[in-house]
């Protein structure tokens, strides 16, 4: 999951399982700064997803 060219730099990315939040087997990268003033974020989710599991990226920001 990604996301690019958000400004300001506060943004909050959460992975969700068939609804409810994911904290392990996530790596985010920080906040980095595309150098005018916008940034982009990365965020990998490394599971073995079920049959008729609904994996989210739910991308939170003040924009």
């Amino acid at each position: 999951c990604s996301a690019y060219g958000f400004y300001p730099k506060n943004i909050k990315l959460t992975w969700l399982r068939n609804g409810h939040e994911v904290t392990s087997d996530v790596t985010s990268t920080e906040e980095l700064s595309n150098g005018n003033w916008l940034y982009q974020i990365h965020s990998h989710l490394e599971i073995d997803p079920s049959p008729g599991d609904k994996i989210t990226c739910l991308v939170e920001h003040a924009s």
